[in-house]
């Protein structure tokens, strides 16, 4: 036991976060399997956003019932991968995170996009189509016109694919 950490067992990896996810949304997302003491979200040297996030319980059966609740749950329209965390818990006061703070106060950190969850939702529905195969790809680029990125077309557009076309 003397090699224990005290936060072992409380602690949790929370991965493929949004990309402009900040340490708020994470606790809002998470707290529904119990009480957070800490929660962050990791920033790389550059003060980029990792896509991971880090939230240490007040118990180990909170923790456990996160990873078994919250484990491929969706966060703002991404799937979010929910397990135990190994190894020391991420430094707070990381350069990474130091930078993100003074881009934020200057002015240059990156803007968060408003998301509608339901143009999320066809954006997906017609990616996932035109994987399906090159006909289907072929279908979309010869609706869409010369913009082939579905997030980059309006919600009406995107409805009108979807229902003209049966995109599951």
């Amino acid at each position: 036991m003397a090699n224990q950490v005290p936060d072992d067992g409380r602690c949790i990896y929370v991965g493929g976060l949004p990309k402009h996810a900040e340490w708020q949304e994470l606790k809002d997302h998470m707290k529904t399997a119990g009480e957070i003491e800490y929660c962050d979200v990791l920033y790389n040297d550059w003060g980029q956003p990792r896509g991971i996030g880090f939230v240490r319980y007040k118990t180990e059966a909170e923790a456990q019932q996160a990873i078994a609740s919250l484990d491929g749950s969706s966060m703002e329209g991404k799937a979010v991968q929910v397990s135990a965390w190994t190894g020391r818990p991420p430094n707070p006061n990381s350069p990474g995170k130091m930078m993100y703070q003074m881009m934020a106060w200057y002015g240059g950190a990156q803007k968060r996009l408003k998301v509608d969850p339901e143009k999320a939702t066809l954006v997906d529905r017609v990616k996932n189509f035109q994987k399906t195969g090159q006909d289907k790809k072929e279908l979309w680029y010869a609706f869409c016109g010369e913009v082939k990125d579905p997030a980059r077309h309006d919600i009406d557009k995107l409805k009108e694919f979807v229902a003209l076309h049966s995109v599951p």
